[in-house]
């Protein structure tokens, strides 16, 4: 048994007081991409018409911004990343596939605030805190399904 130890989470987004950051980006849910101004919304209009975003990833020092399929978002905890769409502040648009081994997103609550509906958002904020304090998580693979599969998901599960 692991014992209950008090971590220290993420924070949102200090400069937009939601999302998460991270690499110089701030990631949302659509629902707040309102945030970045109206200039962020319009490059959406660069998708294309079957492109569903879920999250919206604002590259603060250049301006680029990512679009990212992600219909798992309101139902995994740890939901997957499918097609992204990354598009320049020149209106260059570049649609990548998803891969084979994706990247999913931990701390999904930093994307979206405390009224947000679409989940339960203190859960999640649970969940982060469960596999935070598990020992001897490598946080560099971490962000890969598989390695996330084999080697957290298994720990959360013994943990109940």
């Amino acid at each position: 048994m692991i014992p209950c130890v008090k971590v220290k989470l993420p924070t949102r987004s200090r400069r937009y007081g939601v999302g998460k950051e991270i690499g110089g980006a701030v990631y949302v849910h659509r629902n707040y991409a309102s945030i970045f101004g109206a200039d962020v919304m319009n490059m959406a209009s660069r998708l294309p018409p079957d492109f569903e975003f879920a999250v919206v990833k604002y590259q603060v020092q250049t301006g680029a911004v990512t679009f990212i399929e992600c219909p798992t978002f309101d139902t995994l905890p740890e939901p997957v990343l499918e097609r992204t769409c990354r598009v320049r502040p020149d209106g260059i648009s570049i649609v990548r596939q998803p891969l084979s081994d994706p990247y999913i997103y931990h701390h999904k609550w930093l994307f979206v605030d405390d009224d947000y509906i679409g989940f339960d958002v203190e859960d999640s904020r649970r969940r982060s805190q469960a596999w935070m304090q598990l020992p001897s998580i490598d946080y560099a693979h971490i962000g890969r399904r598989s390695f996330w599969l084999a080697n957290v998901a298994p720990l959360l599960q013994e943990t109940g």
